[in-house]
């Protein structure tokens, strides 16, 4: 059976259009009654296929989910993974996944250049266009406590302000390699404004050979922002049994140490 569906979805909140990959448990076909929990995640081009990945690796995502199903330990999930936005290099990604604009990114692009800003769009498409579309085309579980958003660096950033701005929708989060820099002091004080203890949980990864790919120094500034990340969810009262905080030694900002750490983030939701 195909397993992954791909289709363009217009998105009247951004005014463009974006590519939506949705990935179907191995028994969607056989069994036309069962209806299965939903992961929403970004940078689809990365998640199910090397081909169509931006730096030749993915996240194994079918690899894992099937031999997670086959094996029985989780009932399987559908995907939707949401093409990120690669006009003008990275810079349009970035726009999307941050609400924040960063006005100093002249490192990395060799300019003055400005990115950010559209990440309240964005979540607004996920809300009002994706997940009604989703719901009425797919077998979903539509309750918040079957719906999961997840992404890595950027993706993980426009994950939680999902989460914290929508819990009544997402009542799961899983941020791997949360890119904070990039408008930290606006992410933390959104996260505290709008904080709720509830029942929601919330997973945390970092690798100790992150920011630059080639940096073997040990602590930089992904992991010392990681762990003021969990500290400001235990201080706003997080339980910590809804929160799973992970740090992966040696590894580094990319899809193979993201494809390493999901299938724990996957059990550790399943629970």
């Amino acid at each position: 059976m195909n397993q992954l569906d791909i289709f363009e979805l217009y998105s009247p909140e951004l005014d463009r259009t974006k590519t939506i990959r949705v990935f179907l448990p191995l028994d969607y076909d056989t069994d036309k009654i069962k209806t299965y929990d939903v992961i929403y995640m970004h940078d689809a081009q990365n998640l199910f296929d090397p081909k169509t990945s931006s730096y030749g690796h993915h996240w194994k995502v079918p690899e894992t989910l099937n031999a997670l199903q086959i094996s029985n330990q989780i009932k399987g999930y559908i995907v939707v993974g949401i093409d990120c936005n690669l006009e003008e290099q990275s810079r349009k990604r970035l726009d999307e996944y941050s609400p924040w604009v960063n006005s100093n990114l002249s490192q990395f692009f060799g300019e003055e250049t400005s990115a950010g800003g559209e990440g309240f769009q964005y979540v607004e498409f996920l809300v009002k266009t994706v997940k009604p579309y989703i719901d009425e085309h797919y077998r979903t579980n539509t309750n918040k406590e079957n719906t999961i958003i997840a992404g890595s660096s950027m993706g993980a950033v426009i994950s939680l302000v999902a989460g914290f701005l929508y819990p009544n929708i997402f009542t799961k989060i899983g941020a791997f390699s949360t890119a904070a820099w990039f408008a930290k002091e606006e992410l933390f004080q959104f996260l505290k404004d709008h904080f709720e203890q509830t029942s929601s949980k919330i997973y945390l990864d970092i690798g100790t050979n992150e920011g630059n790919n080639d940096d073997t120094s040990g602590t930089n500034v992904y992991v010392s922002d990681s762990i003021e990340l969990h500290d400001l969810f235990l201080s706003l009262g997080q339980l910590k049994d809804d929160m799973n905080f992970v740090i992966e030694e040696n590894a580094k900002h990319n899809e193979i140490a993201w494809a390493n750490r999901f299938p724990s983030f996957i059990l550790w939701m399943a629970k």
